[in-house]
């Protein structure tokens, strides 16, 4: 007994390293609302370069709130000292006074809390 499966949906594109070196990027087209595999790669690559070349600010835990996923910084520009909210995976080993790197957000994000990527502290306040 034979079955053939037959429809009108779009075949699924993979994206992704093992795919894009196979696949020519101009076979594997989009609807023409989508950016294309090729551009999305570029996308991809020009974030990643333009968050490396963001400037690295020191921060000092002031307090751990409530949200188990964020933490109260302050830092220091020039004679003036700035708070900012830093979204943590984890805050149960960070304690105050304890200091960290972090990216600077966008210009556009200064509301927004900044996104912490480093390691997080393996024991209580020890860093």
């Amino acid at each position: 007994m034979e079955f053939e499966i037959r429809t009108d949906l779009p075949a699924r594109i993979k994206v992704g390293r093992k795919h894009a070196k196979d696949s020519d990027p101009q076979k594997v087209g989009l609807s023409s609302g989508l950016a294309t595999v090729e551009s999305r790669e570029v996308q991809r690559e020009e974030e990643i370069s333009a968050g490396a070349n963001a400037p690295l600010v020191e921060l000092e835990v002031l307090r751990i709130p409530a949200n188990p996923r964020m933490i109260l910084c302050r830092y220091w520009t020039g004679n003036e000292e700035r708070r900012c909210m830093v979204r943590v995976g984890r805050n149960a080993n960070f304690k105050r006074g304890m200091k960290l790197l972090v990216k600077r957000p966008a210009a556009g994000a200064e509301g927004e809390p900044w996104a912490y990527d480093g390691l997080l502290p393996r024991r209580p306040g020890r860093w």
